[in-house]
């Protein structure tokens, strides 16, 4: 439980200093975002309907979650090594081939 308020008080610290327009903690942010990913994991067993209508672990981190979303669409995030990752899955496998990034072979010219 801890964890997840020190998790808010990062969120908190980051979200002034980029309204500070310090946007040299971008890569705080999406250190942030993972962890919160991560621990969305770990607790994805609180989605039984056992936890139905109590304040979970889950309940705060799907908040924080969806808060950190928020934060990066308002501050504009664009993050090209998550963009190349999302558009060419396997690029960090050794049999890859970097032409196929090209924008000849993307666009088949």
């Amino acid at each position: 439980m801890k964890q997840i308020e020190s998790l808010f008080d990062t969120y908190n610290k980051l979200y002034e200093e980029l309204d500070n327009d310090n946007y040299d903690v971008e890569d705080e942010v999406y250190e942030l975002e993972d962890e919160v990913r991560l621990l969305l994991d770990e607790y994805s067993f609180q989605d039984e309907p056992m936890f139905e209508n109590q304040e979970t672990e889950l309940i705060k981190l799907r908040k924080l979650n969806s808060l950190v979303k928020e934060m990066k669409q308002e501050f504009d995030f664009y993050n090209e090594e998550a963009e190349l990752d999302m558009m060419f899955p396997n690029r960090h496998d050794d049999d890859f081939d970097e032409d196929d990034m090209s924008w000849r072979n993307v666009f088949g010219e």
